[in-house]
């Protein structure tokens, strides 16, 4: 297993040069955009896009792990088909390109900040995620050379071993911010990260439940990130357009330490006092009656945490705070 995330983690880097560079000329990217079309296309969007640099990035992780591990390659799923015509999907945040997007207390709301390169690693018989890499090609620029630096993030659960690349930074910040956290839980328990298209409702839930920590951000990667990273306390998601590439990465980092990725409607359905195991995400088992992307769908949307105590708590007081709402609606 190590040596099949050491390729990951290769191959991620080799595929966030090519992101990078072929961000380099702004005349040559826009020849390199096609519109989506039929299967292809996500209902969330109007129009939705994929580049010449998604496809490579695709295609070079295929051809790399089948290269490196003979019959893997034909085991690598993902959003792009291979064919391209100039009739240019990482994100409409990598086409856009805005580079001077300030973030809110670590979170970029839009921005070259929000892509992701993501690959995760199941079991085909659980549907469990087995490892994870994040690799974000536009952590950083260089404000004199304009030149972007990536940073890259990675986990493994597996057998009962949970490593991941957070390990070293978080023993050796816990000393330290354990009273500075004990405050933020006691003034404002939770921090949450959503898309700008999430329904009203939850938003007001959040709004209940958060405060004012509930931070808006672009990328579905990038918000998964954002709890790795632990910018955030949830990512939360009630819509059915996510797909299982968008989170199994960061489903596997979090396992490593300690937390996971759940089904939304599953969870807001259940009785918190059942004590039953939440109900993961799984990557094994197309979804029935779907056709095209649908097949990959996470149905009953999704919410990714660090802490299971604390999800326990996010959600008791999420469903207290969206049943008055019901009721008015």
């Amino acid at each position: 297993m190590s040596d099949i995330l050491l390729e990951l983690l290769r191959v991620s880097e080799k595929a966030a040069n090519i992101a990078r560079a072929c961000r380099q000329q702004e005349a040559l990217f826009q020849l390199l955009i096609e519109e989506k079309k039929g299967a292809e296309k996500n209902k969330k969007f109007a129009a939705d896009f994929k580049t010449l640099a998604d496809v490579l990035v695709q295609e070079v992780i295929k051809q790399n792990m089948e290269n490196k591990f003979p019959g893997l390659g034909k085991k690598v799923f993902g959003e792009e088909s291979n064919e391209f015509t100039n009739d240019l999907d990482s994100t409409y945040q990598y086409i856009k390109g805005s580079a001077n997007v300030k973030s809110n207390q670590g979170v970029f709301p839009s921005g070259l900040q929000c892509v992701t390169i993501l690959i995760g690693v199941y079991d085909l018989q659980t549907g469990l995620p087995l490892m994870g890499v994040i690799n974000q090609p536009f952590a950083s620029q260089n404000l004199t050379t304009l030149r972007w630096t990536g940073q890259c993030y990675w986990g493994l659960s597996y057998m009962g071993n949970n490593i991941h690349s957070l390990q070293l930074a978080i023993s050796k910040s816990n000393s330290e911010t354990q009273t500075e956290n004990s405050d933020r839980e006691s003034s404002n328990p939770f921090s949450a990260v959503i898309s700008t298209s999430e329904k009203d409702t939850i938003k007001t839930a959040l709004s209940d439940v958060c405060g004012g920590s509930v931070f808006p951000a672009a990328g579905a990667g990038y918000k998964s990130l954002c709890v790795v990273q632990g910018l955030a306390d949830i990512y939360i998601f009630s819509e059915d357009t996510t797909y299982k590439w968008d989170s199994c990465a960061a489903h596997a980092i979090l396992r490593a330490m300690g937390g996971g990725i759940v089904d939304m409607k599953e969870c807001l359905e259940r009785s918190p006092d059942t004590g039953l195991d939440l109900p993961q995400l799984l990557y094994h088992v197309e979804n029935k009656g779907a056709s095209g992307v649908d097949l990959w769908a996470n149905k009953g949307g999704l919410i990714a945490y660090r802490s299971r105590n604390r999800l326990d708590t996010f959600l008791s007081r999420l469903i207290q705070s969206l049943g008055p709402l019901k009721t008015q609606t």
